[in-house]
């Protein structure tokens, strides 16, 4: 959904240069990077979070180390600086 909304603002922004409207076109482009930021802070954020809860149940019931690994590094897959 966010990648969609990027690429839209990122057609805008072209479509408004190709129609003289430079400064209008930055505005929008950083509109774009803007929403990229604040959408990788809120993913480094979830993760974050996800992995103290990790941390907790793993403290409560060490029993479930390996289970609780496994999770960690499904929500690194998904959630990681690279996803």
């Amino acid at each position: 959904m966010v990648e969609d909304a990027r690429e839209r603002a990122k057609q805008l922004a072209e479509t408004l240069q190709d129609r003289g409207h430079a400064a209008q076109a930055s505005e929008v482009g950083h509109a774009a990077g803007a929403v990229a930021t604040v959408e990788q802070a809120f993913l480094r954020g979830l993760r974050d979070a996800l992995q103290s809860a990790l941390t907790a149940i793993e403290a409560i019931d060490p029993v479930s180390a390996g289970a609780i690994d496994e999770l960690r590094l499904e929500v690194d897959k998904h959630l990681g600086p690279h996803a």
